[in-house]
């Protein structure tokens, strides 16, 4: 490989070079346990979940945003040891880090046991657009009680970006494999991944501001809950992801981070960027479990149903303290 190659490495020759370089294999065995801590984590949750929460409609829900962050840093783990598999474990992380943002609606709605409850014991709330990331200084955005339209919008905003992301992934893999881009190339006008990064992030942006919008509007009914834990942990999840990912780049292609050996700036980037994500995979996994994992107090309205069975049963989120 030619010196300070912008190509992902082969297995083959990297495995080679590293074996001379004590700081790149504790680097990589630091990488592990912070990985194996994450597990461990989440087995404890899982654990947890199955003892005491057998029944609550958002358990599902629960059990795939813990499941988040052992998997994103299982993909970074492997784009570690593979780099040449970058764009299929982004496809895998794609995939649950999009699917997270709808998920969080759901346990939204799954707090009131459906959409006609929500909206109801929500009508003397406010809910407003004017907020973060787009329209935070719009001031001509005024607040009004959420409405089945409003709850439609967000919904929509959020699963737009679902089918978006994945599916611009999927696009560069096939670009990929005909020689036409990779993950390492810098952005510009001639790079087709540039192209797909903007449509990526004005897809997030519309997701974020969606559920941002609905979570303060609900605040003031599920503070006991710790909703805006559980919206932060996944936030930030998506936002390190993305954006960490743009500044390590963009400080690559300006020669702020240096080659290394035959790895060139952009593939140390990467490297650097995957190494950040399994730190911040735990971390975040800690503020998951502070938002998960605790005993919930009930919610108390009157069922509008007219079906007994239908009735949302509270005692089903109680959970122990920790």
């Amino acid at each position: 490989m030619a010196n300070c190659s912008e190509v992902l490495p082969y297995t083959s020759s990297l495995y080679p070079e590293v074996r001379d370089e004590p700081s790149v294999i504790a680097l990589t065995v630091i990488v592990i346990i912070l990985f194996v801590l994450t597990v461990l984590n989440y087995a404890e949750e899982l654990w947890f979940l199955c003892r005491v929460y057998l029944h609550g409609p958002n358990r599902k829900y629960v059990i795939f945003i813990l499941t988040l962050f052992p998997v994103i840093s299982l993909c970074c783990l492997v784009g570690l040891l593979i780099p040449r598999s970058s764009l299929i474990v982004e496809l895998i992380a794609s995939i649950l880090r999009a699917s997270s943002l709808w998920v969080i609606v759901k346990i939204v709605i799954g707090y009131f046991g459906e959409e006609s409850k929500l909206l109801a014991e929500t009508s003397d709330l406010t809910f407003t657009l004017q907020s973060p990331p787009c329209c935070c200084c719009c001031v001509c955005l005024k607040g009004s009680p959420l409405s089945s339209g409003k709850l439609r919008l967000v919904k929509i905003f959020c699963f737009q970006y679902v089918v978006n992301r994945p599916l611009m992934v999927f696009i560069l893999i096939l670009l990929w494999t005909d020689n036409r881009y990779s993950d390492t190339d810098e952005m510009s006008p001639s790079n087709p991944g540039t192209y797909f990064q903007i449509l990526s992030t004005i897809s997030l942006l519309f997701a974020m501001w969606g559920v941002i919008a609905l979570v303060r509007a609900v605040d003031s009914r599920l503070s006991g809950n710790r909703i805006r834990a559980k919206f932060l942990s996944v936030q930030l999840m998506t936002v390190f992801s993305v954006a960490q990912r743009a500044l390590l780049s963009f400080l690559a292609s300006r020669d702020a981070i240096g080659c290394v050996g035959t790895h060139g700036s952009m593939v140390q980037a990467y490297r650097y960027h995957l190494v950040l994500l399994v730190l911040e995979s735990f971390l975040l996994s800690l503020i998951a479990r502070y938002a998960f994992r605790f005993q919930e107090p009930p919610l108390t309205y009157e069922d509008t149903t007219e079906k007994p069975e239908t009735k949302y049963d509270n005692t089903a989120f109680k959970m122990d303290e920790t």
